[in-house]
């Protein structure tokens, strides 16, 4: 089962309940994007480790909607990233 994201708002009060969990974005043809994410509230930088190579980003939240650092803010703003529960 997975719930989707609906907002960077919604990102954070699901980080802000846990010490880190486990997303998508959903690709096309069944394909997945997994990710492990964290949420730093009082840095408000979002840390997240790409389980596909294992790279490792410090995200702002400017950072997190701009598809030159990553596609997570863009999966949001089209209902393709999901937590993975």
């Amino acid at each position: 089962m997975a719930t989707k994201v609906k907002s960077v708002e919604h990102l954070k009060e699901i980080l802000s309940k846990s010490d880190g969990r486990d997303f998508f974005i959903q690709l096309n043809f069944g394909a997945r994007s997994s990710k492990f994410m964290t949420w730093d509230d009082g840095e408000n930088i979002f840390y997240v480790l790409n389980y596909i190579d294992d790279s490792e980003q410090e995200l702002t939240e400017e950072m997190l909607m701009d598809r030159d650092y990553t596609n997570i803010g863009y999966a949001i703003q089209v209902g393709a990233f999901y937590l993975d529960d």
